[in-house]
């Protein structure tokens, strides 16, 4: 949510723009934390420090507050990633899931696509938003590829992205949480390998036109 979208409320007082910014902060980091079951407006207001009338001023229900806190942390339009060179491309998109996974909305952002299917009415909108973009943008990688000759023409890009994407969230998820900072710390290394896996085995089951 931009800043100027949280600025006035219309006719009367403008509204504080650093009180909304705590209060969209709070909410997704106690989402993260509680889920929605969990969740409620008291909790925001002490998480923030800010009044408990400000927060029911600017939302006077938890949905609403939700709903204005996801598109603020996680819905952003997919950036695009063509470097002209698959192993380049596949690097910087495990590299950005990576750093996503692992910043201060990613849980919130893992929750938000599980809790899509529990609650679909409030959820199920920006999850599908969210994977769309991601989903559309990684696939365009894989296809440029194949157009540039460096995959097969029959080269599968659900097979490809679900090794290399799967492989980020799996190592994510699998780190204790004491070992997470010594994760953070080679993320670099792991994304550099497991590029180089996924490469590795794609071109062997679908080699290039005249190398196969």
């Amino acid at each position: 949510m931009s800043e100027s979208a949280t600025s006035t409320t219309g006719p009367g007082r403008p509204r504080d723009a650093e009180v909304d910014r705590k209060a969209l902060r709070a909410a997704i980091e106690l989402y993260a934390e509680l889920g929605w079951a969990k969740f409620t407006l008291d909790a925001v207001v002490r998480r923030a420090g800010i009044g408990k009338a400000a927060v029911y001023r600017r939302w006077p229900g938890r949905e609403r507050l939700i709903a204005d806190a996801v598109e603020w942390a996680l819905v952003s339009p997919a950036i695009a990633i063509d470097t002209g060179d698959l192993r380049e491309d596949l690097r910087e998109l495990a590299r950005s899931m990576m750093a996503h996974y692992l910043g201060p909305y990613g849980l919130a952002g893992l929750r938000l696509h599980v809790e899509a299917r529990a609650y679909p009415a409030l959820f199920a909108g920006p999850s599908a938003t969210i994977r769309r973009s991601r989903v559309l943008e990684a696939r365009a990688i894989i296809r440029r590829a194949i157009a540039r000759g460096e995959l097969g023409e029959h080269a599968s890009p659900t097979l490809i992205l679900d090794t290399l994407l799967g492989g980020v969230l799996n190592h994510v998820l699998a780190t204790p949480e004491e070992l997470r900072a010594e994760m953070a710390a080679r993320s670099d290394r792991y994304v550099e390998d497991l590029t180089e896996f996924v490469l590795t085995a794609a071109r062997a089951i679908y080699p290039p036109p005249g190398r196969g």
